[in-house]
C-alpha cells in the first residue's frame, strides 16, 4: 500500500471523478503488476486469497448520504471516496483516513 499511495500521491491531480478513478485503477494495477508476483486476474473474484490487490470494482459504487459530488467505491479492506473533481480519500474499513489527495481545483473530498 505504501507504494501505492507514495505513486498515487507523484501523479498529476486528475479533474474528473473518471480522471481519478482511472488514475486509481492504473496506478495500482501497475504496482501489483511490479510487486504482487501475481498476474492480473481479468475476472478477480471478489474474495481472493492471492497477495494481488485489485482495483475497486466498477459494481461497487455508492452514493455518499449528505455529499451529493462524491462517490464511495467499496473494496475488501478499504472505502474509496472520489469526487467529481477528481480528488481521492482512501480509509480503512475502519474509517481511518490513509491516503488524500486534491482534485485538480484543490479542493479535497471533505471540502465537496
Amino acid at each position: 500500500m505504501d507504494e501505492f499511495y507514495r505513486r498515487l500521491g507523484l501523479a498529476p491531480d486528475a479533474s474528473t471523478f473518471e480522471e481519478a478513478l482511472g488514475l486509481i485503477r492504473r496506478t495500482l494495477n501497475d504496482v501489483e503488476d511490479e510487486l504482487s508476483g501475481f498476474p492480473m486476474n481479468p475476472d478477480p473474484p471478489l474474495k481472493s486469497d492471492e497477495d494481488r490487490m485489485y482495483p475497486p470494482n466498477l459494481d461497487q459504487i455508492h452514493d455518499v448520504p449528505g455529499a451529493p459530488r462524491v462517490k464511495r467505491l467499496r473494496s475488501r479492506y478499504h472505502n474509496t471516496f472520489v469526487g467529481e473533481n477528481g480528488a481521492i480519500e482512501i480509509r480503512s474499513s475502519s474509517g481511518t483516513i490513509e491516503f488524500f489527495k486534491p482534485g485538480a481545483d484543490g479542493k479535497t473530498v471533505g471540502e465537496l
